[in-house]
């Protein structure tokens, strides 16, 4: 069956290109049948016989390129690669760019469709090329064009070449939401590059990304997490410290993904009853059932397995999760027996596999959810918009 889609801009396609000849043309029916010859009306009949490939091609073929007929061309060739047809949407723009009856701007329009074909080829370099190509004569699609080179740099990780084209993207005047994505955006290229000089052990450039990123963005909680992994990593927990501490003023949502390495700062700096304080403060302002887990696992280290389960099933009775009866299921399996530990047991498998079945992470923006913590939503592609599961579910 042919997609009706298609059907249906091939018709209008075909009825357009015969008006606008009509048109141009007047009374000169003769030349008209001359301009689409033969391949136009053999479209029609593959048309009608539903081969929607061999119209397209028939169509290419047999409608004037010029500055009435633009559009019509470039609506079949974004509708082709929607579809997933991208080597005929890229023979359309091809063709679009070899006809020097178009203007300069219709053919910046072309290049930017075709570089648009290239992306979806995954022919990135080629892409980049006319893109580049774009920003470089101040095309009226520069920002087009710079919006697709930083998804390109994205893809192939090269972060300093993405805070380029970010940086050139800010020079121009948009929304103030557009203008906070970009700023979150550009925070992540050099929290990226933060990360690449920490694993090369280049610590003073490692520094020196991380406040870029905080002078991009200072709510960033990635780059507090990470200055606060560069310290503790050189010795310096209470610097490590005060990076940490500000996680909770920046985004009270990510706390969670701070608290195994401030909980390893304090220990390091012996300071128990400090770190207890602290987290008794976040738990008062910040309820989380992490917060409640490491709160336990004090009182653990203090007392016994018995007080951290009691004082876990406590605050199950006020905010319960999964998350929290998880962890006091085990707590009571280490010193129960017979009947009772069968039970508990059973308990805990089931328990166990409810937490696989439902993810912990989800992206405020597109809902895209899974069980690890993504920067860039691999659904949207989006910095910074994934955050912990709340509720009985999850925190």
């Amino acid at each position: 069956m042919v997609d009706i889609g298609l059907f249906g801009l091939l018709v209008v396609a075909i009825a357009a290109g015969f008006f606008l000849g009509w048109r141009q043309r007047g009374r000169r029916l003769q030349q008209d049948d001359r301009h689409f010859g033969p391949k136009y009306f053999k479209g029609l009949s593959y048309l009608l016989n539903d081969e929607a490939d061999s119209a397209v091609d028939a169509f290419i073929d047999s409608l004037e390129v010029n500055p009435d007929t633009l559009e019509t061309h470039l609506a079949l060739g974004n509708l082709l690669r929607r579809k997933g047809e991208v080597a005929k949407a890229t023979r359309i723009h091809q063709n679009l760019l070899a006809r020097p009856s178009l203007t300069t701007q219709q053919l910046h329009e072309a290049q930017l469709e075709l570089a648009r074909d290239f992306i979806r080829a995954g022919l990135l370099d080629r892409a980049e090329g006319l893109l580049q190509e774009l920003v470089d004569v101040n095309s009226q699609y520069k920002a087009e064009a710079l919006g697709h080179l930083i998804e390109i740099y994205q893809d192939e990780k090269d972060w300093g070449k993405a805070i380029e084209s970010a940086n050139q993207l800010s020079l121009r005047r948009f929304g103030r939401q557009a203008a906070g994505e970009r700023a979150i955006a550009r925070a992540h290229f050099c929290c990226e590059l933060a990360e690449d000089a920490m694993e090369q052990n280049d610590m003073l450039a490692a520094r020196r990304y991380l406040q870029n990123a905080l002078g991009f963005d200072r709510q960033c909680v990635r780059a507090s997490l990470l200055w606060g992994e560069m310290e503790h990593r050189l010795g310096n927990e209470r610097e490590a410290l005060k990076a940490l501490h500000r996680v909770p003023h920046q985004d009270p949502e990510l706390l969670v993904e701070s608290l195994d390495l401030l909980c390893a700062c304090y220990e390091r700096l012996g300071d128990h009853r400090g770190l207890q304080r602290y987290l008794e403060e976040l738990l008062a302002q910040y309820p989380s059932s992490s917060l409640v887990i490491k709160m336990a696992e004090q009182v653990r280290w203090a007392r016994d397995d018995h007080a951290a389960a009691d004082f876990i099933a406590e605050h199950l009775r006020r905010r319960p999760t999964i998350k929290l009866l998880n962890r006091a299921v085990e707590l009571y399996l280490l010193h129960s027996e017979g009947r009772a530990r069968d039970n508990l047991q059973l308990l805990k498998q089931l328990v166990d596999q409810v937490m696989t079945a439902k993810p912990s992470y989800h992206c405020k923006k597109c809902g895209f959810a899974g069980n690890q913590m993504h920067w860039l939503c691999p659904g949207c592609k989006t910095w910074g918009s994934i955050t912990p599961i709340t509720g009985v579910e999850g925190e």
